[in-house]
């Protein structure tokens, strides 16, 4: 056989064929190489694995995207064994006829898809379906966490607010400023006073304005009562030292 002429008929088809890819070529050529140490015989048996290696397509979806495409536009007649052990069937460039049996189709159903290989036409119907599922999926999942929040996340915010509405409730209770004030470094003696003067004037801020958070006037108060309490000491120190009498005088004599 002149393969010659059957490469020329096979440049001269593949070239005015808008749909043949680089793909296409390097699996035919990879087919060729094994139809020529096959001595060109009518028919071939290939194993799929030498023909990826040899044509350098990793990708099993593609290899057999680009078998179909070869059978079908008659570079080749592919008649797949569905057998590991056997090898399927080529023969080169049939006459250019419907196919019409369906076991000389190439169908190849995959169950999965390699992460390289992104989803051709085949399975655009699958692609809608599973959109549609999974958006019924993330509806349902979104209306599932909407009513958790509303039994569950809703009473323990309501609780919480309301147990810092008590914390905040004017007056306080005694023990509330004691412990807020052992809390800032301070004493239960300060935190007395501090009950004892807003009791007094009704718990208005400035004797005007009625007090809203007991615990910012609580900081307020321990903050001025350090300045307070070194004022009074250096008072008294002062007021000692004016009593003080260094020399001994004597009011009996005339001045």
């Amino acid at each position: 056989m002149n393969y010659i002429k059957q490469l020329t008929h096979f440049f001269n088809k593949s070239s005015v064929d808008p749909n043949f890819t680089p793909t296409h070529m390097s699996l035919f050529m990879a087919l060729f190489q094994s139809w020529n140490q096959a001595r060109f015989t009518q028919q071939i048996q290939i194993i799929r694995d030498d023909i990826m290696r040899l044509s350098k397509i990793n990708s099993k979806a593609t290899y057999h995207k680009a078998m179909a495409f070869l059978h079908t536009n008659r570079y080749i007649d592919y008649k797949p064994s569905y057998n590991p052990l056997k090898g399927s069937q080529i023969s080169f460039f049939p006459p250019d006829l419907p196919v019409s049996s369906p076991k000389h189709e190439p169908v190849h159903i995959l169950t999965t898809r390699p992460l390289n290989e992104p989803y051709n036409k085949l399975y655009s119907t699958n692609i809608i379906k599973d959109n549609i599922s999974t958006h019924s999926r993330e509806k349902k999942k979104k209306s599932n966490q909407e009513i958790f929040r509303s039994e569950f996340s809703v009473p323990e915010i309501r609780k919480e607010k309301s147990s810092a509405k008590k914390e905040n409730t004017i007056p306080p209770a005694v023990h509330q400023v004691e412990e807020f004030f052992l809390g800032q470094r301070s004493t239960i003696q300060e935190a007395q006073r501090f009950i004892n003067h807003y009791t007094a004037n009704g718990w208005l801020v400035g004797g005007k304005s009625p007090m809203i958070d007991w615990k910012a006037s609580a900081k307020n108060w321990i903050s001025n009562a350090g300045k307070f309490n070194t004022n009074a000491k250096q008072d008294n120190s002062n007021r000692a030292k004016q009593l003080n009498v260094t020399t001994l005088k004597n009011y009996f004599e005339p001045l």
